[in-house]
């Protein structure tokens, strides 16, 4: 298995990343794993120690999904330009930290709940285990 989940996915749109000056960087994607599933990501890359590498991940259920897609009237292979469209005010943030990132997943996530979309949560681990986010 990859260190992050993101590497798997494909018609990936990229929603924000932390600081990239910084030794340890926070990516949010959003894009259809291979099963179809809307996923939400959160990749997390510790440049000085790589192998704290990983990922967090809302992995959507495909019928609630299909059902948000149908609401917003846009295709459901369309899902992941539509998030990233409807996040895009929190790319106009300077040099966005990392709590930024988890702060825009949690409202991704939210916004989700409140589309009735059921989602559960995977995640790649570090080194004993470690979570990144």
């Amino acid at each position: 298995m990859s260190k992050h989940i993101s590497d798997t996915l494909y018609r990936v749109g990229h929603i924000m990343s932390s600081d990239e000056d910084q030794p340890i960087v926070m990516d949010l994607l959003v894009g259809f794993n291979f099963s179809d599933e809307l996923v939400i990501v959160i990749d997390f890359f510790d440049y000085e120690e790589p192998a704290y590498n990983c990922s967090t991940a809302a992995i959507v259920n495909t019928d609630d999904a299909r059902i948000m897609a149908r609401r917003h009237n846009i295709a459901y292979s369309q899902l992941p330009r539509f998030i990233t469209e409807c996040m895009s005010e929190w790319r106009d943030i300077i040099n966005p930290g990392l709590n930024n990132v988890r702060d825009c997943f949690k409202e991704i996530t939210e916004c989700l709940l409140d589309e009735g979309c059921r989602f559960r949560i995977k995640r790649t681990h570090g080194p004993n285990d470690y979570i990144c986010c």
